[in-house]
């Protein structure tokens, strides 16, 4: 287990990815997800973490960063159950695309499609590894693809996802208003 200076120094050189539901202080980390056995079943191995209700959320001592670092893909997903997505940022198209908007209109796109369980079903539908694409979402990993094409593919995911809804709304509009 890291000491906290140990943590503080390896936040300093590598820190978590900008994660909405995640916020650092100097003596602990917060994860702004609401109490569940699973979340508690994470982070049990940490020592002195703790669910504190006036606060709604849970708080682990710097010693379990890593321990965090590797549960955060699954932690989010977690909290994205049970409150919805983030708030979203507007996105601006005159700046140019960096990798961290790449990654924010990825998964804003991929939850407008698929809803909570967005991140395995964009997975499947992509013929994507859900490991390693929630790995780079959340800033931790390179895919073996560009995120040029990544959103290049969810466009097109996107496209054929909106002709079948459109095609299945003129169906049952035609079963429920018949000329």
């Amino acid at each position: 287990m890291l000491t906290p200076d140990e943590a503080r120094a390896r936040l300093a050189a590598r820190p978590l990815p900008d994660n909405p539901w995640i916020e650092v202080t100097e003596q602990a980390i917060l994860i702004h997800a609401g109490y569940t056995e699973t979340i508690e079943h994470l982070l049990r191995w940490v020592p002195k973490t703790r669910w504190s209700a006036r606060h709604r959320c849970w708080i682990v001592p710097l010693t379990g960063l890593e321990m965090v670092r590797t549960a955060l893909p699954e932690i989010s997903r977690l909290a994205e159950a049970m409150h919805g997505a983030p708030p979203s940022v507007a996105d601006d198209p005159a700046q140019p695309l960096t990798e961290a908007t790449a990654r924010r209109l990825f998964r804003d796109n991929a939850r407008l499609l698929f809803g909570s369980d967005w991140q395995r079903e964009t997975a499947r539908a992509l013929g994507r590894d859900e490991a390693a694409l929630a790995q780079w979402l959340i800033g931790e990993a390179v895919l073996e693809a560009p995120y040029p094409t990544l959103l290049e593919e969810m466009h097109a995911l996107m496209v054929r996802r909106a002709a079948a809804i459109t095609s299945a709304a003129e169906q049952l509009e035609a079963r429920v208003n018949p000329q």
